[in-house]
């Protein structure tokens, strides 16, 4: 088995749908470090509204998937437990991504307008 050290496709995901890992930690270190590092932050939130985009445009898909799912539920009655875990999955899914996209938000505000 080769040994490489290419990233994995979670790892991937993770780096494509969730922004944490571009902003530097601002409560370690002495005065003039965490006075970089707030600096550095505040240039990387320019990547925040794209993170924004995926979330909504995975959130929306969530949703609607949920919607699909109840509505199966009610059509197909044989497969109603199947499409009722779905529905739960998405529900919560979506709950999630929105929870995600709002402290996103947030993040950027406070980069933005916070001095």
């Amino acid at each position: 088995m080769p040994n490489t050290t290419e990233p994995g496709l979670l790892h991937l995901l993770y780096l494509y749908f969730i922004p944490y890992w571009l902003f530097r930690d601002v409560s370690q270190g002495d005065h003039m470090l965490r006075e970089q590092n707030y600096r550095f932050n505040r240039q990387q939130r320019k990547y925040l509204p794209g993170y924004l985009i995926k979330w909504a445009i995975l959130c929306a898909l969530l949703l609607a998937s949920h919607h699909l799912a109840k509505g199966l539920a009610e059509v197909v009655p044989d497969w109603y437990e199947v499409f009722r875990a779905w529905a739960l999955f998405s529900g919560i899914s979506f709950s999630v991504g929105f929870a995600l996209m709002a402290n996103i938000v947030v993040l950027w505000g406070y980069l933005t307008f916070m001095h």
